[in-house]
């Protein structure tokens, strides 16, 4: 069916604000993420309440809802994405990097289920083994409602990308008590479990578990974990949601930590010429020094993410560094020795941004999968400023308490 308004501006002249349809428009400073609903309230139901629910009402990422208010006939309201401008949800949209645009179509009768496109196909990929692991039924989108298009709203982030989820009539009622998804029981604020279920398992891919925004430079953000360790083999995911320019984005694992100034790292450079680099090096004092080096031959991209291992066995360290999309391989890339620490110390992350880093802030490290011998740990993030922050466990195998958020 053909919408009724071509732009924004027929619908706003022909439609009163506040009456017929109201926006809304929250956009954190420094987020780099966003949550949107341009087909929200009685247009397609269900779509702008889970947009506010994974943005936390806008508290921990952008937020943006368009919403149809009228008693019926609110499907007069819709503007198809490829065409829709309204002013206030554009600027916000290109102002992040990442975009999830929820939306609702009518699906298989009876069938809840989620059509998922857009042109940031690693974050569709994430979303959709998410999805899937929590037991909802994905689907691939079909061309008319892909959200391919550059145009599309979701894709006019400053990547040039985003995910589109078009959520079933079924999988959208099963969000509210009954299955009433009407204006009334939505404004109620009730929910069903299958809403939060839902929500939980989008979160655990689009955070990444665990994100350090770095607004500054060389400005040290540090998660170090309790129980004290001296051997320990760590592994963890991460990657950034820019590319470095002038000078590097540096990520690392840490152990023996007896404080932020004492401790052995395996740390990652994503250079400003996209070339990852892997380092082991110890910091005694607050003194950095460089133990051993290997320009790997992977390239950064933006929102790529690499696995590292750091080992540390005795007076031995090892470490190495690969794509997250491959299988880990069984060769180190780095092997050295050093006598300097030697006590138990705490494991964990640690992000930096180069003192000659010219690029846009912030930048986002966003961890995930952190795992060590003895020290195994799986959580997801709902919110993380300066630094960061753990909200929600993802399983049960969780034996570390809350890490320490340093910010130097």
């Amino acid at each position: 069916m053909a919408d009724t308004y071509s732009n924004f501006a027929q619908l706003a002249a022909a439609e009163k604000e506040g009456t017929a349809w109201r926006r809304t428009a929250v956009a954190p400073a420094g987020a780099t993420w966003a949550a949107i609903a341009i087909h929200g309230g009685g247009i397609e139901g269900g779509s702008g309440e889970m947009a506010r629910e994974i943005s936390l009402g806008g508290s921990s990422m952008a937020y943006y809802e368009f919403a149809g208010l009228k008693a019926s006939n609110n499907t007069t309201l819709h503007i198809t994405s490829t065409r829709f401008d309204e002013p206030m949800g554009q600027s916000l949209v290109t102002g992040v990097r990442r975009c999830l645009s929820f939306h609702g179509y009518v699906g298989t009768d009876g069938v809840p289920e989620t059509a998922i496109g857009g042109l940031d196909t690693g974050l569709v990929a994430r979303l959709t083994d998410s999805l899937t692991r929590a037991g909802f039924l994905v689907t691939t989108a079909p061309s008319e409602i892909a959200g391919t298009d550059p145009l599309n709203m979701c894709n006019r982030t400053a990547s040039g990308g985003g995910v589109q989820l078009e959520m079933s009539r079924a999988l959208r009622n099963s969000f509210f008590p009954n299955g009433e998804n009407t204006r009334a029981v939505r404004d109620s604020g009730a929910r069903t479990a299958e809403f939060y279920r839902y929500a939980s398992a989008l979160r655990a891919a689009l955070m990444g578990r665990g994100l350090m925004t770095m607004g500054a430079l060389n400005a040290s953000r540090w998660a170090l974990m309790p129980g004290p360790s001296r051997n320990v083999n760590l592994s963890a995911t991460v990657g950034t949601d820019a590319l470095a320019a002038g000078g590097g984005q540096f990520v690392a694992l840490a152990a023996r930590a007896t404080d932020t100034n004492n401790c052995y790292l395996a740390r990652v450079e994503f250079s400003s010429t996209q070339t990852v680099i892997l380092t082991l090096r110890k910091r005694l004092a607050g003194t950095e020094t460089l133990l051993t080096q290997n320009t790997t031959g992977l390239t950064h991209t933006a929102a790529s993410r690499f696995g590292i291992r750091l080992q540390v066995t005795g007076t031995t360290l090892r470490a190495r560094v690969w794509p997250a999309t491959a299988p880990e391989p069984s060769a180190w890339q780095l092997e050295t020795t050093d006598t300097d620490l030697t006590e138990t110390g705490q494991v964990g992350m640690r992000a930096i941004l180069s003192t000659a880093y010219t690029g846009t802030l912030p930048v986002v490290a966003s961890w995930g999968d952190f795992d060590g011998a003895s020290t195994v740990q799986t959580f997801a993030v709902t919110r993380a400023v300066n630094g960061i922050a753990r909200a929600q466990a993802a399983s049960t195998d969780v034996r570390l308490a809350v890490p320490t958020i340093v910010a130097l």
